[in-house]
C-alpha cells in the first residue's frame, strides 16, 4: 500500500516495517556515505599517532559531514548549492525554503545548527587553505564530536524512517 509521498501516510512494503518517506534516490546516498566517510577520516586523522596525525585535515573534513547529512534528507538538489558547507546566516535562509518545500525534513532538526553547535559555527570551507598548524587538538576534536553527532542522529532517523535502501554501504 503506497499512499503518496506527499500524504505523510506509512507505505508498507519492505517486510513489516513501515516507511514514512520515500527510498533516498542515488544522490541522497551519496551526501549521506560521503557524510559517514568524512567524519570517520576525520577521526582517524585526529587520533593517529603523533607522526601521521593531521588535525588541520581532520579539522576541515568534520565540517564538511552535517552538511552532507542534511542534504541528503533533502529530496532535491535544488538547493545544495544555495545551503552551502556552512551553518551561517546564508545556509539558513535558504533551508528554511527547502524544509516549506518539503516539511517531512524538518523531522530531521535541521535549522539553527549556529546556535546549538558552536565550534560548527566558526567552521568553513576555507580552512582548507589554513597554514599546516594552525588548528589545536581541542578545536578539532569539538568539531568532529558536533559533526558526529549531527551525522549519528540524522543516520539514525533516516535509517528508522525507511528512506535507506538496503544495499547502502555503511
Amino acid at each position: 500500500m503506497d499512499l503518496g509521498p506527499l500524504t505523510g501516510s506509512p507505505r508498507m512494503g519492505r517486510g513489516d516495517r513501515v516507511c514514512w518517506r520515500p527510498l533516498m534516490d542515488d544522490r541522497a546516498h551519496d551526501l549521506l556515505s560521503a557524510a559517514l566517510r568524512h567524519v570517520r577520516d576525520a577521526e582517524h586523522l585526529a587520533a593517529a599517532g603523533v607522526a601521521t596525525t593531521s588535525l588541520d585535515q581532520a579539522y576541515h573534513l568534520a565540517g564538511f559531514a552535517p552538511e552532507c547529512a542534511r542534504k541528503a534528507t533533502l529530496p532535491r538538489s535544488t538547493y545544495d548549492q544555495a545551503i552551502g558547507h556552512g551553518v551561517g546566516e546564508s545556509s539558513e535562509i535558504a533551508l528554511q525554503v527547502a524544509l516549506a518545500i518539503d516539511p517531512r525534513a524538518q523531522r530531521y532538526d535541521l535549522e539553527r545548527w549556529r546556535n546549538r553547535f558552536p565550534g560548527l559555527a566558526d567552521w568553513n570551507e576555507r580552512a582548507r587553505y589554513d597554514r599546516t598548524g594552525t588548528r589545536l587538538h581541542p578545536e578539532v576534536t569539538n568539531v568532529i564530536r558536533e559533526s558526529r553527532e549531527i551525522v549519528d542522529r540524522i543516520v539514525l532517523s533516516l535509517w528508522m524512517d525507511g528512506a535507506i535502501r538496503q544495499d547502502f554501504s555503511w
